[in-house]
Protein backbone atom coordinates (compact mmCIF):
# COMPACT_ATOMS: atom_id res chain seq x y z
CA UNK A 1 0.00 0.00 0.00
CA UNK A 2 3.07 2.46 0.96
CA UNK A 3 4.75 1.46 -2.65
CA UNK A 4 1.04 2.80 -4.72
CA UNK A 5 1.05 5.79 -2.41
CA UNK A 6 4.77 6.66 -3.49
CA UNK A 7 3.89 5.74 -7.28
CA UNK A 8 1.23 8.37 -6.76
CA UNK A 9 3.20 11.16 -5.26
CA UNK A 10 6.11 10.57 -8.03
CA UNK A 11 3.22 10.71 -11.00
CA UNK A 12 1.27 14.04 -9.41
CA UNK A 13 4.94 15.53 -8.74
CA UNK A 14 7.46 14.59 -11.31
CA UNK A 15 11.15 16.01 -10.53
CA UNK A 16 12.05 17.20 -13.56
CA UNK A 17 9.26 20.01 -14.52
CA UNK A 18 10.16 22.23 -17.26
CA UNK A 19 10.59 25.95 -15.62
CA UNK A 20 8.32 28.11 -18.08
CA UNK A 21 8.78 31.63 -18.33
CA UNK A 22 4.83 33.11 -17.81
CA UNK A 23 3.71 36.56 -16.80
CA UNK A 24 0.54 38.20 -15.73
CA UNK A 25 -2.16 36.11 -15.37
CA UNK A 26 -0.41 32.83 -17.06
CA UNK A 27 2.05 32.92 -13.67
CA UNK A 28 -0.42 33.33 -11.13
CA UNK A 29 -2.50 30.32 -12.68
CA UNK A 30 1.18 27.97 -12.83
CA UNK A 31 1.72 29.38 -9.33
CA UNK A 32 -1.82 28.39 -8.33
CA UNK A 33 -1.58 24.60 -10.14
CA UNK A 34 1.65 24.85 -8.56
CA UNK A 35 0.65 25.41 -5.05
CA UNK A 36 -2.31 22.83 -5.22
CA UNK A 37 -0.61 20.27 -7.07
CA UNK A 38 1.61 20.20 -3.66
CA UNK A 39 -1.05 20.05 -1.57
CA UNK A 40 -2.76 17.02 -3.02
CA UNK A 41 0.53 15.41 -3.08
CA UNK A 42 1.00 15.59 0.74
CA UNK A 43 -2.86 15.14 1.36
CA UNK A 44 -2.34 11.89 -0.51
CA UNK A 45 0.82 10.65 1.06
CA UNK A 46 -0.04 11.60 4.70
CA UNK A 47 -3.18 9.27 4.08
CA UNK A 48 -1.24 6.61 2.85
CA UNK A 49 0.15 6.43 6.27
CA UNK A 50 3.35 4.42 6.95
CA UNK A 51 1.97 1.08 5.84
CA UNK A 52 1.38 0.10 9.44
CA UNK A 53 -2.02 -1.17 11.07
CA UNK A 54 -3.58 1.97 13.59
CA UNK A 55 -2.49 1.13 17.15
CA UNK A 56 -5.23 0.11 19.51
CA UNK A 57 -5.61 2.34 22.56
CA UNK A 58 -3.94 1.45 25.66
CA UNK A 59 -6.03 -1.07 27.82
CA UNK A 60 -7.29 0.26 31.12
CA UNK A 61 -5.69 -1.93 34.11
CA UNK A 62 -8.50 -4.15 35.84
CA UNK A 63 -8.58 -4.11 38.96
CA UNK A 64 -6.57 -7.45 40.51
CA UNK A 65 -9.31 -7.99 43.84
CA UNK A 66 -7.07 -7.19 46.05
CA UNK A 67 -7.80 -3.74 47.81
CA UNK A 68 -5.60 -0.41 47.99
CA UNK A 69 -3.81 -0.17 51.25
CA UNK A 70 -3.88 3.06 53.01
CA UNK A 71 -0.86 3.04 55.72
CA UNK A 72 -1.58 4.71 58.52
CA UNK A 73 1.68 5.30 61.17
CA UNK A 74 2.41 5.74 64.88
CA UNK A 75 5.20 7.95 64.91
CA UNK A 76 8.68 8.00 66.34
CA UNK A 77 8.22 9.20 69.37
CA UNK A 78 4.49 8.46 69.50
CA UNK A 79 4.29 8.54 73.51
CA UNK A 80 4.91 12.39 73.57
CA UNK A 81 2.85 13.78 70.76
CA UNK A 82 -0.04 13.14 72.49
CA UNK A 83 -3.07 13.92 69.76
CA UNK A 84 -0.57 13.72 66.98
CA UNK A 85 1.07 10.52 67.69
CA UNK A 86 -0.30 8.85 64.20
CA UNK A 87 -0.03 12.45 62.54
CA UNK A 88 -1.36 16.25 63.00
CA UNK A 89 -5.00 15.27 60.97
CA UNK A 90 -7.85 12.88 61.31
CA UNK A 91 -6.81 9.31 59.63
CA UNK A 92 -9.30 9.04 56.39
CA UNK A 93 -10.02 5.92 54.27
CA UNK A 94 -11.93 5.21 51.53
CA UNK A 95 -14.49 2.32 52.11
CA UNK A 96 -13.05 -1.10 50.68
CA UNK A 97 -9.19 -0.53 50.86
CA UNK A 98 -6.42 -2.13 53.55
CA UNK A 99 -5.66 0.21 56.52
CA UNK A 100 -2.06 -1.13 57.23
CA UNK A 101 -1.06 -0.26 60.84
CA UNK A 102 2.92 0.42 60.65
CA UNK A 103 4.92 0.82 64.69
CA UNK A 104 7.50 3.53 63.01
CA UNK A 105 7.96 4.01 66.91
CA UNK A 106 10.54 2.37 69.44
CA UNK A 107 8.10 1.05 71.84
CA UNK A 108 5.16 -1.44 71.40
CA UNK A 109 1.61 -0.29 71.20
CA UNK A 110 -2.04 -1.66 71.08
CA UNK A 111 -4.56 0.59 69.22
CA UNK A 112 -8.19 0.42 69.86
CA UNK A 113 -11.48 2.41 68.65
CA UNK A 114 -13.48 3.73 71.61
CA UNK A 115 -16.71 2.84 70.31
CA UNK A 116 -17.83 -0.11 68.02
CA UNK A 117 -18.65 1.65 65.14
CA UNK A 118 -16.26 0.21 62.74
CA UNK A 119 -16.59 -3.37 63.08
CA UNK A 120 -13.63 -4.46 60.97
CA UNK A 121 -10.88 -2.59 63.27
CA UNK A 122 -11.91 -3.90 66.92
CA UNK A 123 -7.89 -4.19 67.90
CA UNK A 124 -4.19 -3.91 66.64
CA UNK A 125 -2.98 -6.14 69.08
CA UNK A 126 0.25 -5.72 70.33
CA UNK A 127 2.22 -3.86 67.54
CA UNK A 128 6.14 -3.82 68.81
CA UNK A 129 8.67 -1.70 66.79
CA UNK A 130 8.92 -2.43 63.13
CA UNK A 131 5.37 -4.46 63.02
CA UNK A 132 2.29 -3.64 61.48
CA UNK A 133 -0.95 -5.12 61.25
CA UNK A 134 -3.98 -4.73 58.58
CA UNK A 135 -7.99 -4.06 58.33
CA UNK A 136 -10.20 -4.37 55.39
CA UNK A 137 -12.37 -1.28 55.99
CA UNK A 138 -16.11 -1.79 54.80
CA UNK A 139 -18.24 0.29 56.69
CA UNK A 140 -18.29 3.52 56.84
CA UNK A 141 -18.13 5.79 60.01
CA UNK A 142 -16.01 7.78 62.36
CA UNK A 143 -14.41 6.47 65.60
CA UNK A 144 -11.48 7.95 68.14
CA UNK A 145 -8.80 6.03 68.81
CA UNK A 146 -6.44 5.79 71.68
CA UNK A 147 -3.32 3.20 72.68
CA UNK A 148 -3.88 1.20 75.66
CA UNK A 149 -0.15 1.47 77.11
CA UNK A 150 -0.35 5.07 76.46
CA UNK A 151 -3.83 6.71 76.89
CA UNK A 152 -2.47 10.38 75.93
CA UNK A 153 -2.01 8.54 72.59
CA UNK A 154 -5.32 9.77 71.02
CA UNK A 155 -6.59 10.43 67.01
CA UNK A 156 -10.14 10.20 64.79
CA UNK A 157 -10.47 7.40 62.14
CA UNK A 158 -13.12 8.42 59.70
CA UNK A 159 -13.76 5.71 56.77
CA UNK A 160 -15.82 7.33 54.09
CA UNK A 161 -17.47 6.40 50.56
CA UNK A 162 -15.00 7.60 47.81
Amino acid sequence: MARTCLLVARFMLPRNVPRLRLEGPRLRTSLVLRHATALVSTLVISACGSGMPPMSPTPVPTPTGDPVTANVYILPGAVTLGANAFGDEAIVIVKGERMRWRNLDSVEHTLVPDTPSLPEFQTTGALAPGDERSFVMMTTGTTKIHCTEHPQMVGTLVVRER
